[in-house]
């Protein structure tokens, strides 16, 4: 009798493991590929991120420091200055005080800041500007102004300046508001030391509000999806419209660890930087011709690159060379920057 062949139907046993295998491989390949551009993408993104905020920040910070003893078209040091404004701790401005560091402050820090990070504080005159006009004969009359245009307030610190000399004073009145036209502002004792200014100024001087401005680094509060704490670059500022009272610092510029500040400072009065030297350095801060700085940026992603002991840390090294430390995994670069006090050289 003859046996009738059957076609085998289906796979074998070591068909099916052969095609587990490979779909196990393929599987795993396609995976790797994800998770490397997925890890790329982060990386891409961390670093764009990084590289615009410290763009911002080097913007704020640059402007602010080359301004610092700006007093209208001249410049603290190249001009008379008499100040009357009380308290003189708030007003004192001389080349000495214009432009001051903190080098890696304490836990008691004033502005809170992060500890082990520098802080600056600048001293100039604003951005905008009254033009007088007149009744300042004799020189203890109460200054004119064409409009309150910039919005002083009583108690306000203001300064008056024709290039050649200046006077800084508190106002004592309650001037008009903004586009009501010619208003006065009184310089009365008891808010000042003296209700005389040191000369008769002409129409062609100006006022101008005056403005302390610090810079440092703080914990915004915020923290990133693995829980880190986020930093950023504020300012706080004596404000033209607060009487003379310190507002709430300002969040500028989020993603900076740490903020490092060395001076140039010129050591033998050739109008030329010959040593860098870091806040506790400086002996005498009206030799400081420039700031350098040094940001360290972070990005908001965690784990995108390896902690500091693994086999994929990042190795990113600061100006001094110092290995900086990563402990979550977060990007980091270090921006370092140079400007010069513009009304330092005049």
């Amino acid at each position: 009798m003859r046996l009738k062949r059957v076609k085998q139907l289906g796979f074998g046993l070591v068909e099916l493991m052969i095609a587990v295998t490979l779909g196990i491989l393929l599987s795993t390949a396609v995976i790797q590929v994800f998770l490397a551009t997925s890890t790329s993408s982060k990386m891409l993104d961390s670093m764009a991120q990084i590289q615009e905020n410290a763009r911002f920040a080097m913007r704020f910070l640059s402007r602010e420091i080359r301004m610092a003893g700006y007093m209208g078209c001249s410049s603290i040091g190249a001009a008379g200055f008499n100040n009357i404004a009380l308290p003189t701790s708030l007003a004192i401005f001389s080349p000495g005080t214009a432009l001051v560091g903190v080098d890696n402050v304490g836990a008691s820090d004033a502005m809170s800041a992060v500890v082990g990070t520098d802080r600056v504080t600048i001293k100039r005159a604003s951005d905008e500007f009254i033009t007088l006009t007149g009744n300042l004969s004799p020189d203890n009359a109460n200054v004119k102004i064409e409009d309150n245009s910039v919005g002083f307030v009583k108690e306000d610190f203001v300064m008056v300046t024709d290039c050649l000399n200046g006077d800084m004073f508190r106002i004592t009145n309650t001037p008009k508001k903004k586009g009501e036209g010619q208003t006065t502002l009184a310089h009365a004792n008891g808010s000042n030391s003296d209700n005389k200014l040191s000369k008769i100024y002409t129409g062609e001087a100006e006022v101008f509000g005056f403005q302390v401005i610090d810079f440092f680094i703080a914990d915004t509060g915020r923290k990133s999806s693995a829980g880190n704490p986020i930093n950023a670059l504020y300012f706080q500022q004596l404000t033209l419209t607060s009487g003379g009272v310190a507002t709430a610092p300002i969040e500028l510029v989020e993603g900076i660890e740490n903020m490092q500040l060395s001076y140039g400072v010129d050591t033998n009065a050739d109008r030329a930087v010959d040593v860098y030297q870091t806040a506790a350095e400086v002996a005498d801060w009206a030799t400081v011709l420039s700031v350098r700085i040094e940001l360290i940026m972070y990005g908001s992603q965690d784990n995108v690159v390896g902690r500091t002991g693994a086999a994929d840390a990042q190795q990113l090294s600061d100006a001094s060379g110092d290995l900086v430390a990563n402990n979550d995994g977060r990007l980091r670069q270090v921006f370092t920057n140079v400007f010069t006090i513009r009304n330092r050289l005049q």
